[in-house]
């Protein structure tokens, strides 16, 4: 990959990572809502399909919609695509809440994790600095940080697929394209600056964006959210 298309982004992420969500039940799309792109993403971002690697190194495949996201992980279910930091004080209730919902729905409900990554953005800034960055150094960035990341779901029992922005310029550009796409870097829920973590994308079963919801939302309340949306898909 680039280091300056990694820094570029980096720099982009560090702006909605570093506000964390309060946590709110209230902002639940209706089913099908639509997002608009307001910005104009960089030519290098865009892509139509990605294959991205999970911090264990397991390939998942996926496809940009107008609508949406389509993975092969998630064909024919609702996909949670919870966006989250390792440093988020409220990230590990909410992926364990994803986790039991997923368990609650096993043939309707698919939990994909997006971790942002960016707390090794000044090591690498370092790394550019003292004219040190070479593809061997950023490995070993990428490679702390997915041991740090593996360390991180036993710690706390996940079993979730975890995509780190990290891992390859494929991660990368489905990142940037994802925040550009849904307009993520706007402030939503009660977060006060940037777009907050965590944050959850739900997609339909086809890969459209079914709704978009900030910080981390009362278990039961989310739980009756996602049985209205099956119910919905399944008039379909």
């Amino acid at each position: 990959m680039k280091l300056s298309r990694l820094l570029t982004a980096l720099v982009l992420l560090g702006s909605l990572a570093s506000a964390e969500s309060q946590p709110t039940g209230k902002k639940l799309l209706k089913p099908d809502s639509q997002t608009t792109q307001s910005k104009k993403a960089p030519a290098w971002m865009k892509a139509d399909e990605f294959t991205v690697s999970t911090i264990e190194g397991k390939k998942i495949h996926l496809l940009s919609t107008k609508k949406g996201f389509t993975f092969d992980e998630g064909k024919g279910k609702i996909t949670l695509l919870v966006v989250w930091k390792a440093d988020c004080k409220s990230c590990p209730q909410w992926l364990k809440d994803m986790e039991a919902l997923q368990k609650s729905f096993p043939d309707k409900v698919k939990v994909i994790s997006l971790e942002m990554g960016n707390t090794q953005k000044k090591q690498l800034q370092k790394l550019v600095k003292a004219k040190k960055a070479d593809a061997k150094a950023i490995q070993n960035i990428i490679d702390k940080n997915h041991a740090a990341l593996n360390t991180f779901a036993k710690q706390h029992h996940l079993t979730l697929p975890i995509i780190s922005v990290l891992s390859n310029q494929g991660n990368l550009a489905f990142t940037m394209q994802t925040l550009y796409k849904f307009e993520f870097a706007k402030p939503r829920g009660k977060a006060k600056r940037g777009g907050g973590l965590p944050f959850t994308v739900v997609f339909g079963p086809e890969g459209q964006t079914a709704g978009i919801t900030a910080g981390i939302s009362d278990k039961q309340a989310y739980k009756a959210y996602i049985q209205k949306l099956i119910k919905h898909y399944k008039k379909r």
